[in-house]
């Protein structure tokens, strides 16, 4: 990071560190003498429009280089969409669209003084059925038809040679397509990666051809495994980190580390990483989450029960090795129909979750939460101290599709998500060790977005300041201290005024 400051980095993008032991060779001739250690550093996708750059590790492919295929084929291409953009302005288009407006023109106001005539004519004959008034009625009409035809020939070889024009169009837009395609597939073919037992696989054996992403491959974790094994060093430890400011709706911090993304990253990784000692990735992963636990009933009649879910648990059924709420109610309930999880909380979330054993039962619960008749209070603890006492956040969300399962804010194509948020208490930096958040929230959502609490209170549009532990927009630790803590609602069957209540255990 220091490195960066002394470059003048402006543009946000990530970076990544690996440290790495010598080979057999340069470094330890046994397990009792240490190997001399070194590091690497890299960039995802280009810096400046290259990647030439000393002090970083090079591209798996360069592409980019002046002469090479990719670049001469690109040229090719941006010449196509320069001749694509500029082919409704060329001089012989817009001369023939400027006669058809004008023969339209003419013939439009030819055909309203036609209609003229003949409602005149009507009004004048009105009641009158001698020969003559018919004689002047189908005269008139036939001017109108006249009137419509005016032009015709010259109009219909006009809209030949426009249709004729649009078919080149059309056919240069295809061969550009084609061209792009093409283009794509074979730099996804240049792609080969190692692993560190000396293996080899392509980009295209890895996933799909039709699901890789633009980028794969050029982000910093397979360039710094790459380098690593071409040089004969051993990968002990990696870091990936954000610098500079953030990308719209990516709410990333600069100097804050991140995990490598899911949907470019991951199909790539789990082959590179092979033959490595590898810890469980945190993104998915608690060493001290409460699955040994089990969820606590809290209340229950014979439409409904109210359970408070551990942290580390699903609300229904997804990854096999990790325990639901759902297989949980099924057992407990076997007699139950319907989808019984009226509605869901993280995995990393613990508290109030309510469950239906019928499936008219869920049906008007559901109804509840989605016409927001349904009262939820959370608390946390957050990072840092915030600037306002109490406010709402209102920021639309969305999935992140390269990060699955984070959200991202997007004004522009998010949805609506709103919620309150109160202090509940403070303690000044002083007091709090780095391990202990400075400030307790009680949070309100008015809308149920996937984490959507999570997201306002991370973003630095929202309140810049995560929740202690959140794996995906803050820091790991033990767990994420969010808590649903209150549910409050009229019963759907009885009407009476029900409260839940669980106490927040962090």
């Amino acid at each position: 990071m220091e490195h960066l400051e002394r470059m003048g980095v402006r543009e946000g993008k990530m970076y990544g560190v690996l440290v790495a032991a010598g080979s057999d060779a340069d470094g330890a001739a046994d397990d009792a003498t240490p190997a001399k250690l070194s590091f690497l550093a890299a960039y995802s996708g280009q810096k400046d429009g290259s990647y030439s750059d000393d002090w970083f590790v090079p591209p798996i492919v360069d592409y980019l280089q002046p002469g090479g295929y990719f670049m001469c084929e690109q040229a090719a291409i941006v010449g196509l969409n320069r001749l694509i953009s500029s082919w409704h302005r060329r001089e012989c288009r817009l001369q023939l669209e400027e006669r058809k407006r004008q023969l339209e023109a003419e013939r439009d106001a030819a055909v309203a003084r036609a209609k003229a005539i003949y409602a005149e004519g009507k009004a004048r004959r009105q009641g009158s059925r001698d020969a003559d008034a018919i004689r002047e009625s189908q005269h008139q009409k036939a001017g109108i038809v006249r009137a419509r035809r005016l032009h015709a020939e010259e109009l219909e070889a006009i809209a030949q040679s426009l249709d004729e024009d649009n078919a080149a169009l059309r056919a240069l837009q295809e061969q550009r397509k084609r061209r792009s395609m093409a283009l794509q597939q074979w730099l996804f073919g240049q792609f080969e990666f190692l692993n560190a037992r000396g293996e080899t696989a392509r980009l295209v054996d890895l996933m799909p051809v039709e699901q890789i992403p633009s980028g794969a491959g050029e982000c910093c974790a397979p360039k710094l495994l790459q380098a690593a094994y071409q040089s004969g060093l051993k990968p002990l430890c990696m870091v990936e980190f954000w610098y500079g400011p953030s990308a719209a709706g990516e709410e990333r911090l600069s100097g804050e580390y991140y995990p490598a993304c899911h949907r470019k990253c991951r199909p790539i990784l789990q082959f590179m990483l092979q033959g490595l000692d590898v810890e469980p990735d945190p993104a998915l992963y608690y060493d001290s989450a409460g699955v040994g636990q089990q969820p606590r009933m809290l209340w229950e009649d014979q439409w409904y029960a109210a359970i408070d879910k551990p942290a580390g648990w699903l609300s229904v059924q997804g990854i096999a090795e990790l325990p639901c709420v759902e297989d949980f109610a099924r057992s407990r309930w076997p007699l139950a129909s319907g989808p019984l999880i009226v509605h869901r909380l993280d995995q990393d979330t613990s508290g109030i979750l309510l469950i239906a054993k019928t499936a008219e039962a869920h049906r008007r619960a559901q109804w509840l939460f989605e016409h927001r008749h349904i009262y939820k209070r959370y608390e946390a603890l957050l990072e840092r101290p915030l600037a306002e006492p109490a406010g709402t956040i209102s920021l639309p969300l969305m999935p992140d599709i390269d990060n699955r399962p984070r959200q991202r804010v997007s004004l522009e194509h998010g949805a609506e998500a709103v919620t309150r948020y109160e202090v509940i208490s403070s303690q000044t930096p002083a007091a709090a060790s780095a391990a202990t958040a400075s400030t307790r929230v009680a949070f309100y959502p008015e809308t149920g977005r996937t984490h959507q609490l999570r997201v306002h209170a991370a973003s630095p549009q929202g309140l810049n300041s995560p929740i202690c532990g959140d794996r995906l927009y803050g820091h790991l630790d033990k767990r994420l201290c969010l808590h649903a803590t209150t549910l409050r609602f009229e019963h759907p069957y009885t009407h009476e005024q029900l409260q839940i209540d669980s106490p927040c255990p962090f």
